[in-house]
């Protein structure tokens, strides 16, 4: 802050008009003091003021000369944690804001553990509710919104952020998640809608504070996995004059959190630049690795007793295009990358060894099997394919009945994928291994099923619709050279059985905005980091139209198996409720499942504790990286 002289001059003169006479020396003595007084006033005041809006330097060890660069393969959509959807948005956000809980990072199987809560809640007798103390000297980046003063994460910034997820207003992907989980959470958003505006001053039943740090969140009924909700970057810790400053939209660009980075730069779609937060307080790398795992035993002694984080700037950039991001790898331009499937040959040999030029350059290679699940779905809104009766339902069937996913993971995905027999991932608890899919690739049985249910083939070869329409199947894609390979296998299988194929292309998140409003016929998806199967099975729940079930899929059986299931405990009851949704997928034709990703990781030597979690986005405050 400055202040001009001639202010100066008007202060203290107004001090010594108070203080006495105005005649000859006594004024110029008193004119002295009080300029005195006064500077020494404004020093202290000023210098008060610095203090307060201030952070504390000596809080995050990162050190801005180490600068991590890594790539996005697709385009970011915002930083609203409460409104975003997407991986690649929930990466930045989950480094920039903090949730009251987190995962352990090397514990296996995955373990929940403090975040920005002092401990792991306190659960009452009937499992119902869950009290939070929230950890006391956490700040939230300094920002106009604030007005010069530091601001300290309370437990109503948590409070805040649930509150802004029943808002209807902000469509959060998350609702389902919470609307029959938080005490009159469902009750708060449908007043809202019906009276068009959502009341954040409400003492709300089941989210509030009890202090400046306590936060107390009532459950309908116990619930096996509300703490995993609370890991997520949905679920940290929102500043409401944050959020009200920016509005709707700049919300989206202005993310201000506790977390260990700020956005300092945001091209869309081209750039992101994430600067060590000063608020963050520092830790030591102190975690126990599994003693049957070498990588993580690697990193453990590599990495043990360091300041943590190191790392004092992302540079994250978005390459679309697979030859473009493993030259960014291979030219050192990048530290870090997922080899995508077209250029496993140059990481790799035939045995899944990293090729010994690699070694030499002392690069790293983390193999893992993701929690993902690739798809592709198939809207029962669409005049074409969808519906419920039963020519709608043959033709979705024989659709997917003709892709070959078998030639995709051989030839797309260079075998670095495991053919999906269900929904939930093989490292995502629920998975059941003994699960086999009723459906087949089988062109013959689809070219029957087809023609049983009138879909006749015209001069030409290509099926016309029962009534005599043109039959023309329409997907979505992006501009990406893997999903041009895509839809080469989707011509060459819908031609296989008569079908004509129309491909559109969009960009990413114009293709999301457009699938929450089922206005997409079919498009290929992935779903991944989810901790239990309850999270991936809300897919076709028809409660998540409009957020998650881009297929507009609903079905009352499947609804009900759906509540069943976020219930019941571990076990054969629980398995088969599974297996019945399953089947209730596969006989409606609502989605043609793929295949789970084997992920192959390559770090550059300069990278080091490099790893990837299951369920941890953001991660950078684990590693570190050696200066050039």
């Amino acid at each position: 802050m400055q202040i001009s002289i001639p202010r100066l001059r008007k202060i203290v003169h107004f001090v010594v008009g108070i203080h006495g006479a105005n005649n000859g020396r006594s004024k110029v003595m008193r004119f002295e003091r009080a300029l005195k007084f006064v500077c020494l006033s404004l020093v202290l005041g000023l210098s008060g003021a610095v203090v307060l809006a201030s952070p504390n330097p000596k809080a995050n060890p990162a050190d801005p000369e180490k600068v991590l660069r890594v790539a996005f393969p697709t385009p970011e959509t915002g930083f609203d944690p409460v409104r975003v959807n997407d991986l690649y948005s929930n990466t930045i956000t989950a480094a920039i804001f903090q949730p009251l809980l987190t995962y352990d990072w090397l514990a296996m199987p995955t373990q929940i553990v403090p975040n920005a809560a002092e401990a792991m809640p306190v659960i009452s007798a009937d499992s119902k509710t869950y009290t939070f103390k929230v950890k006391k000297g956490l700040y939230f980046t300094p920002d106009e919104a604030f007005k010069g003063q530091r601001r300290e994460l309370t437990a109503h910034d948590f409070v805040y952020t649930l509150l802004r997820h029943a808002d209807p207003k902000n469509r959060s992907p998350q609702v389902s998640d919470f609307d029959d989980k938080i005490f009159g959470f469902a009750e708060s958003r449908k007043k809202a809608v019906a009276s068009g505006k959502f009341d954040y001053d409400q003492k709300h039943p089941g989210i509030f504070a009890l202090d400046r740090y306590t936060m107390v969140i009532q459950l309908v009924q116990p619930d096996r996995n509300f703490l995993t909700l609370l890991t997520n970057p949905f679920a940290g810790g929102m500043a409401r004059e944050v959020v009200e400053k920016y509005g709707f939209e700049g919300t989206m660009s202005n993310p201000v959190g506790t977390g260990p980075y700020i956005l300092e730069k945001w091209v869309r779609g081209s750039k992101i630049i994430l600067k060590a937060n000063p608020e963050f307080p520092g830790f030591v790398w102190d975690f126990q690795p599994p003693a049957n795992k070498p990588v993580e035993l690697r990193i453990a002694n590599q990495m043990q007793g360091r300041q943590m984080p190191q790392i004092g700037r992302v540079e994250v950039s978005i390459i679309e295009e697979p030859q473009s991001m493993w030259l960014a790898f291979s030219g050192k331009e990048i530290d870090a990358v997922a080899v995508p499937p077209s250029f496993i040959e140059k990481a790799l040999t035939p045995n899944n060894d990293l090729l010994q030029t690699w070694v030499a350059q002392g690069v790293n290679m983390y193999r893992s099997v993701e929690p993902d699940i690739r798809y592709q779905f198939f809207n029962m809104k669409d005049p074409v394919i969808g519906g419920y009766t039963p020519e709608k339902i043959a033709l979705r069937r024989a659709i997917i009945m003709g892709f070959d996913v078998d030639e995709e993971i051989r030839v797309i995905r260079k075998g670095q994928a495991v053919k999906a027999q269900q929904m939930v991932s093989p490292v995502i608890a629920g998975h059941d291994p003994n699960y086999k899919s009723i459906v087949k690739f089988s062109p013959l049985s689809a070219n029957a099923l087809l023609d049983q249910f009138g879909y006749k083939k015209d001069a030409k070869g290509y099926r016309n619709m029962p009534d005599g329409k043109p039959l023309v199947f329409t997907i979505y894609s992006s501009t990406s050279s893997i999903d041009r390979e895509r839809d080469e296998l989707w011509k060459k299988s819908m031609d296989r059985i008569g079908i004509r194929l129309k491909v559109k292309k969009d960009k990413f998140p114009e293709m999301l905005k457009q699938g929450k409003q089922c206005a997409i016929p079919s498009w290929a998806l992935g779903w991944t980091r989810s901790s239990e199967a309850e999270f991936v099975m809300k897919l076709l729940y028809s409660k998540t139209i409009g957020q998650n079930n881009y297929a507009c899929f609903e079905n009352a059986e499947y609804d009900a198996y759906f509540e069943q299931l976020k219930r019941l405990p571990d076990g054969p009851e629980r398995t088969r409720v599974l297996h019945n949704m399953y089947r209730l997928m596969e006989v409606n034709g609502v989605l043609g499942l793929s295949s789970t990703g084997i992920a192959t990781r390559l770090s550059h030597q300069r990278l080091e504790g490099y790893r990837k979690h299951p369920l941890i986005l953001g991660d950078w405050i684990y590693y570190d990286i050696q200066k050039p």
